[in-house]
């Protein structure tokens, strides 16, 4: 890069450029002028036959174009609270509306990336993690019922495609500011809505649980509160990081709001992991003050918890995590038979009839695993497993060497890995890996460790500077 002292030596350069870069340059102001003649006729078409739906949707493939990561990536971690609610077709199941912001997110961080040349070569951790895909695309072929694989392999083949794009993208501070705010402001609205339902009497199947629930479609409580971890920690991140009063008093009362939903989902999947949460921020960040006030919070809020809540917990003692014990005996011995090349993405529930006997209580037949780790083992054997494994550690790593380079990580990948670790406990007690949350955790966290490492090269703290 040149500076303005050299600037006779940067304009010789502009006319004598490779061919490569100046076709490059003209395939993207082709690109641009097409887009725009051919969205004006599109929707002047659109327009003519009163079809405003499909204008708005073309307005928003066009933003997203221009602007991929604030309003592509942006929007979909804003729906992404409401994911189960917002299914388009009739009935509880089918596509989200998640699902087609998604898909035009992944657009947009093709197309733009190539046209203006922002996307870098996907890293080690991108390649772990596709390599997976590939495996349990290959364990479809023995699958006890190939057609459960096959069902469940859309799905799969749109979280892993969205993840390398979002993390191949060379992102820049402002960008990511924005991508955070629209998460926790997501979180906020679906927090703000999950409690006004309880509050009127509306809860999960009447069964005294907050959720979201809108129109006829609801979310189940223990999801939820998965999805609303991200926002959580981010809004915890904003508060420690809160310079002015009011900075301190939103981030504060956004981090109450968002974790009395998250305590009357009534989940104590979601109580263990905003534990791991908090200490990890205790690690990173030491005991001070603004981490004990919002840990005494979040206290006083479990504490205002109706007494169902705390019965839930005594039950889970009682019971073994309602038969998660059980269940997880059961796949051990199944897990025996499976170990090596698995019985097929999405099969668990398949293999488990036929050991759901080996349990101490016998729980029924065709359960869900109800443990990420335990799932991939009998699903996908020691292969997957062990690829899994080992594209978590090399993201847990990358973070390592940015505090190794910077000697103090910067709040926001703090608050990621925060919520990372979070996810990775909800894992223990649910089957998580092919859900949108584990999959956008984890690409903030490399999108932050990698805006860090670009801000560090481009400018070097000075020895015993913070770094924010």
């Amino acid at each position: 890069m040149f500076s303005a002292s050299n600037a006779t030596i940067s304009r010789p350069e502009a006319v004598f450029q490779p061919p490569t870069r100046r076709l490059a340059q003209y395939f993207g102001w082709f690109s641009r002028a097409l887009l725009l003649i051919g969205s004006a006729v599109i929707a002047g078409t659109m327009v003519g036959q009163g079809n405003w739906l499909y204008v708005a949707v073309l307005a928003a493939a066009v933003f997203a174009m221009l602007w991929p990561i604030e309003v592509a990536l942006g929007l979909y971690a804003f729906l992404l609270p409401f994911d189960s609610v917002s299914v388009l077709q009739q009935g509880s199941s089918g596509t989200t509306l998640n699902w087609v912001v998604g898909a035009l997110a992944a657009m947009a961080l093709l197309g733009t990336g190539i046209v203006k040349r922002r996307l870098n070569f996907p890293h080690g951790a991108a390649v772990l993690w596709s390599s997976l895909l590939l495996w349990s695309m290959l364990t479809a072929v023995w699958a006890l019922e190939p057609e459960q694989a096959r069902h469940q392999l859309p799905t799969n083949i749109a979280l892993v495609l969205l993840y390398v794009l979002a993390v191949s993208w060379r992102v820049t501070k402002k960008q990511f500011d924005v991508l955070t705010s629209l998460a926790i402001a997501g979180g906020c609205v679906a927090s703000l809505l999950v409690l006004y339902l309880f509050v009127t009497g509306v809860t999960y199947r009447n069964i005294h649980r907050a959720s979201l629930l809108v129109a006829g479609q609801e979310t189940n409580p223990d999801y939820i509160a998965l999805l609303l971890l991200l926002p959580l920690s981010l809004s915890i991140a904003g508060f420690i990081a809160a310079s002015g009063r009011f900075l301190k008093i939103a981030s504060f009362s956004i981090t109450a709001v968002i974790g009395g939903a998250i305590f009357l989902s009534m989940s104590r999947t979601a109580l263990v992991s905003v534990a791991v949460m908090l200490v990890l921020f205790s690690i990173r960040l030491g005991l001070n003050r603004r981490i004990l006030g919002i840990a005494s919070a979040l206290l006083v809020v479990l504490a205002a918890m109706p007494a169902n809540f705390f019965s839930r917990i005594q039950q889970a003692a009682s019971t073994g995590g309602d038969g998660r014990l059980d269940i997880w005996r059961a796949g051990l011995v199944a897990l025996k038979q499976y170990w090596l090349t698995g019985s097929g993405l999405n099969n668990f529930w398949v293999a488990y009839r036929d050991y759901a006997g080996n349990a101490s209580v016998f729980r029924g037949y065709s359960r869900g695993s109800h443990n990420t780790y335990l799932n991939v083992a009998v699903e996908l054997g020691i292969i997957g497993f062990l690829l899994m494994s080992a594209a978590l550690v090399s993201q847990l790593r990358s973070v390592r060497r940015l505090r190794a380079m910077l000697g103090e990580l910067p709040i926001r990948v703090v608050a990621l890995e925060a919520a990372c670790w979070a996810t990775l406990a909800f894992g223990f007690f649910g089957d998580i890996l092919w859900t949108k949350p584990f999959w956008l955790n984890f690409s903030l966290l490399f999108m932050a460790v990698r805006l860090a490492e670009q801000s560090f090269e481009a400018t070097p703290p000075r020895s015993g500077a913070v770094v924010e």
